[in-house]
């Protein structure tokens, strides 16, 4: 159970993050219609274990889509890279405490030419508060 919390804090944190930098965001799968072009969609893998201090491992997975020109989301990829690339560190007010930083990036090609698609990975450390 305590492992669920601290996964909702992340990605609470990682979408309040996205949206106060103005990007279209949700988690999982886009559920607004009409779909307003670009916006990211995030998933996440997590390690097996902790550390002796209790560190988590997590991979979150932000996928960007875009009609188009790819000019748009690479601003916007780029937006994402900038904000996390010196580390973001975040005490939650349930105790846990986390760093995410920029871990990779690439573009994905798509059989729809129009449609344009593209992946950044977040890592991110997390401890547990109580």
């Amino acid at each position: 159970e305590r492992t669920e919390i601290a996964m909702d804090e992340v990605l609470s944190t990682i979408d309040s993050h996205l949206t106060e930098l103005g990007l279209n965001y949700e988690f999982g799968r886009m559920t607004k219609v009409p779909v307003t072009y670009p916006y990211w969609v995030g998933d996440y893998t997590s390690s097996q274990g902790t550390t002796e201090d209790g560190q988590e491992n997590i991979s979150v997975i932000l996928t960007g889509f875009s009609r188009g020109s790819f000019f748009e989301l690479e601003k916007q990829k780029s937006i994402i890279i900038n904000h996390y690339r010196h580390s973001v560190s975040v005490l939650t007010e349930k105790g846990s405490a986390m760093v995410i930083f920029y871990d990779n990036s690439f573009n994905i090609p798509l059989e729809d030419d129009d449609l344009k698609k593209c992946q950044v990975t977040l890592s991110v450390k997390l401890w547990k508060g109580n």
